[in-house]
């Protein structure tokens, strides 16, 4: 088992489990409740008497430390079965109280790190489902505590969001259902393990953004339905792109015979027989052209444009 090469400090903990119990499947985020640099934070849980450690933090200014190797367990979450299967991360503040603020340089490199743990570990995907049936964690999940605080713990989907780009993840297409059930329970997370948040009672229909197994988160973010009491709504074909408006006819015009003698041809061209000519210089109105060939309003048939001056 491999530690990150993001590491920039290294100051080894002595409140640990080693080695943990069972694999690496999760990431567990904390806040430090300060602007700690990893050396404070490291010379902190560098005391026994403590009793606490992580296995990694991102300080202040953005650089990564390690506390306790990733094959150990660190005393981070206060339990130890979530402990056993996650990687911990102390996140700096960039002050104190309020909603506990976290920089966006330490934000980016605390989505760095995560992206690194997943690809070392085999984590495939992060999943953030707002309770301990997902992948990636909160303190606030395991222990009556405020950690990571409100600003940290609003950026749980985006670091899951970014974490999933970066590992490829390819995302859900939003689809919709509608609820075939008289009342179907509304889960905090994809399973009937998960607590009941809500029930739907109007047989409406549901946009869905991300799947698990046979369960479906709904866009709300209120939680997860089972799909089996829905079915799933093609969408609607587009509507047919409107016939093209015919080109408007041309607006007739009159002009004036130049030549002494203009052939009138039953086309516009001179391989359509003569029909008759015109002799008398006249003014002619013309509805139609081709080319170089008017087309005359009475319906004789059509004049070469070329011997006629428009008016």
């Amino acid at each position: 088992m491999s530690n990150s090469p993001l590491v920039q400090y290294i100051k080894i903990s002595p409140n640990s489990t080693n080695p943990r119990r069972k694999k690496i499947k999760k990431i567990t985020i904390h806040h430090m409740a300060g602007p700690l640099s990893v050396e404070t934070c490291g010379e902190i849980f560098a005391k026994p008497e403590r009793r606490a450690s992580s296995n990694y933090a991102v300080g202040v200014d953005g650089r990564i430390a390690m506390y306790v190797e990733e094959k150990n367990r660190a005393w981070t979450s206060s339990n130890a079965a979530n402990d056993n299967e996650a990687v911990t991360i102390e996140v700096a503040n960039s002050a104190v109280g309020g909603d506990w603020p976290v920089s966006d340089k330490v934000l980016a490199r605390t989505i760095d790190l995560c992206v690194d743990i997943c690809k070392r570990n085999g984590i495939d995907k992060l999943v953030y489902t707002g309770d301990k049936s997902g992948n990636l964690t909160r303190h606030d999940m395991f222990a009556n505590t405020v950690c990571p605080g409100p600003y940290l713990g609003s950026k749980f989907p985006y670091i899951a969001a970014e974490v999933n780009k970066r590992l490829g993840v390819q995302t859900q297409t939003p689809f919709l259902v509608k609820v075939t059930a008289d009342a179907l329970n509304i889960r905090s997370g994809p399973g009937v393990a998960n607590s009941i948040t809500g029930t739907i009672k109007d047989k409406g229909t549901y946009t869905i953004v991300d799947t698990k197994d046979d369960w479906g988160k709904l866009k709300s973010g209120i939680g997860w339905i089972h799909l089996g009491y829905t079915k799933r709504l093609d969408p609607s074909p587009p509507a047919p792109a409107p016939a093209p408006a015919p080109a408007p006819a041309p607006a007739p015009y009159l002009v004036k015979v130049t030549a002494n003698k203009l052939n009138i041809r039953s086309g516009p061209g001179t391989n359509y027989k003569i029909q008759g000519a015109i002799t008398d210089k006249g003014t002619y109105t013309i509805v139609d052209t081709q080319g170089r060939w008017g087309k005359l309003k009475s319906g004789a048939g059509w004049i070469c444009l070329n011997y006629t001056k428009k008016i």
